[in-house]
């Protein structure tokens, strides 16, 4: 807040500011007065107090009076703008500017959310595909190597297979070489063989290799 007293009073200094910047600014012919007439004023005449932002004026006793708009003051009253105030000779207007107000500062525009980043599928790795073992000889070579060990292996040093005692179809020949005739010396019709089986065969020789250990 800016405070100043404008002179009125005709002559050289009239339309002159004076600024009040001290907390008491005091008028009259006394050395600690801030402002001192020659003549006309009293030592210690009155005073101008600024208090919590307000301007207030103060008769110290002074014989001449002091005037706020041409009502003597017996008390402290506070001033506003455009008063007059007369001290002895002396005619001032109250000019009181209020601080000019701080531009409003604009708060910083919010900066747009940034949407996070899609999250990539995860990537399935393929299944490897798993082939069924398969045996050499349709299993041949692994039943022989159930069913015999390396005793048992041939003087040529070939390890026997199992296949080997299925007999072939029609090698059984009856125990006589040509067969029994019936009475009437037609050969008896002969019944037909069984397909040799190869599960009973290997099952046959698992056994006997068993007693052998």
């Amino acid at each position: 807040m800016k405070i100043s007293l404008v002179v009125l009073t005709a002559g050289k200094m009239m339309g002159k500011e004076i600024p009040i910047t001290a907390a008491e600014f005091r008028i009259g012919k006394d050395p600690s007065c801030q402002l001192k007439p020659a003549a006309g004023v009293s030592d210690k005449h009155c005073a101008f107090l600024v208090k919590q932002g307000k301007l207030f004026l103060v008769d110290l006793g002074s014989a001449e009076g002091t005037f706020v708009n041409d009502n003597k003051i017996s008390a402290e009253v506070e001033l506003k703008p455009k008063d007059k105030v007369k001290v002895g000779p002396l005619l001032f207007e109250v000019k009181i500017e209020a601080p000019a107000a701080k531009p409003a500062v604009a708060a910083p525009l919010a900066k747009p959310a940034v949407a996070a980043p899609a999250a990539k599928p995860a990537v399935v790795a393929p299944v490897e595909k798993v082939e069924p073992k398969r045996s050499s000889g349709d299993g041949d070579d692994d039943l022989d190597d159930l069913l015999f060990d390396d005793d048992d292996k041939a003087p040529s040093g070939t390890k026997p297979s199992w296949k080997d005692a299925i007999p072939e179809a029609g090698a059984e020949k009856d125990a006589g070489g040509s067969g029994s005739t019936s009475e009437g010396g037609a050969k008896p019709e002969e019944k037909p063989k069984p397909t040799a089986n190869t599960s009973d065969a290997a099952a046959a020789l698992f056994a006997k290799f068993r007693l052998k250990k």
